[in-house]
């Protein structure tokens, strides 16, 4: 199945810059291989499928990093749709979006340029890696945590 990434909802309230260690870009900041992407030193056909749950009529997943790339070449018009796998759930713990999975924020500084070419970063906000969104605070503080751990439990291991 296919999908465009901007029908795709984030699970997560945010995201680390890094791919995790179960990944083959382990330890490469987002940013970068969204570079390495469009200059064709990784190829799009490489990036292993998206798991997607219908949740309510809306499809969301907890491949959250993947899924900001995915969202990023769209945006740049180096993609229309990307194959997903539809899963059955996804289990409460993980959904931790505070706004329907509109957007994310990203944890710590991305590098790489191509994010941004384009004027539209409605998916997303940045803040430093030292910022923890905190449970407590409203939609729009932040806290600040000492855990400099540069991978979470988003699920994605590519």
């Amino acid at each position: 199945m296919q999908l465009k990434p901007s029908e795709i909802l984030y699970s997560q309230d945010s995201i680390n810059i890094y791919f995790d260690s179960k990944s083959s870009h382990d330890g490469h900041k987002l940013g970068e291989t969204l570079d390495d992407i469009c200059e064709g030193n990784c190829s799009f056909e490489s990036v292993p499928a998206i798991t997607v749950v219908n949740q309510d009529g809306k499809w969301m997943t907890t491949n959250n990093r993947r899924l900001w790339v995915f969202k990023e070449l769209e945006l740049l018009g180096r993609c229309l749709t990307v194959p997903v796998n539809v899963g059955e759930s996804i289990p409460e713990a993980r959904r931790t979006t505070r706004n329907g999975g509109l957007s994310i924020i990203i944890r710590g500084y991305l590098e790489g340029r191509r994010y941004q070419e384009h004027e539209n970063k409605d998916h997303y906000q940045i803040v430093p890696n030292s910022t923890r969104y905190d449970d407590s605070d409203s939609d729009d503080n932040f806290t600040h945590s000492d855990n400099s751990d540069n991978h979470d439990n988003d699920s994605d291991e590519w």
